[in-house]
C-alpha cells in the first residue's frame, strides 16, 4: 500500500508539474536576408527597382548668364526661359543608362525685346548612380552632370544652352546656363 501512495503523490506530482509549464513563446520571424533551397544554393535577395527609374517629362527650362556674341565679340547679355516644351529623360537600370531628347522654344529678352528662338530637338545619354537616395549623372564624354536637388518625383539639373541665330549680319551666337527641371 505504501508503494501505491508513492507511485500515485509522484505520479500526482508529475503531472501537477507539466500542466503548470506555459506554452513556449513564438520566436520573431528573423528578415529574409537570402534562402537556401534543397539543393543548397543561396538565392538571392530582391532589390527594389530605383525610385528613378522610368520616364520623365521636362516642365521647367531656365536660362541664366546668357551671352550673344558675333565673331568673339560680346553683344550683350540675356536670360529667359523654354516653352512648348516638348522632351524626356528615360532612366533604365541594369545597365543604369539615361537618355534624354529635348526641343523647346527659348523665351528670351535681348535689348529690351522679347525674342522667341525655336531649339531644335536634342539627343543626349549616359550613366547614373544612385547614393543616399540622391541620383548623380554622368554623360557619355565621361562628364558630371550637375545636379541640384533630387527626389523620386522631381530632378533638377544644369547643362548649357548653345545656339546660333541668323541675322542680316551674319551668325550670333547665345551660350548659357540653363536649369532644367524633369518630373515624373
Amino acid at each position: 500500500m505504501k508503494k501505491i501512495i508513492i507511485f500515485l503523490s509522484l505520479s500526482l506530482f508529475v503531472i501537477s508539474t507539466q500542466s503548470c509549464k506555459k506554452p513556449p513563446l513564438p520566436q520573431p520571424e528573423e528578415e529574409n536576408t537570402g534562402t537556401t533551397s534543397e539543393g543548397g544554393n543561396e538565392e538571392e535577395e530582391e532589390v527594389l527597382p530605383s525610385p528613378f527609374a522610368g520616364t520623365w517629362d521636362y516642365t521647367k527650362i531656365e536660362l541664366t548668364n546668357g551671352e550673344l556674341e558675333i565673331m568673339n565679340n560680346v553683344l550683350g547679355t540675356f536670360e529667359g526661359s523654354g516653352s512648348e516644351i516638348s522632351g524626356e529623360l528615360v532612366i533604365t537600370e541594369n545597365p543604369n543608362r539615361y537618355t534624354t531628347s529635348l526641343a523647346f522654344t527659348a523665351d528670351i529678352s535681348v535689348f529690351n525685346q522679347q525674342q522667341s528662338l525655336p531649339v531644335d530637338r536634342k539627343n543626349s545619354s549616359g550613366t547614373w548612380t544612385e547614393a543616399n537616395g540622391e541620383i548623380t549623372l554622368k554623360d557619355d564624354n565621361g562628364n558630371d552632370v550637375g545636379v541640384i536637388s533630387s527626389t523620386s518625383s522631381k530632378i533638377v539639373f544644369t547643362g548649357e544652352f548653345t545656339e546660333q541665330i541668323d541675322a542680316q549680319f551674319g551668325s550670333i551666337d547665345a551660350t548659357s546656363d540653363v536649369i532644367f527641371t524633369v518630373e515624373k
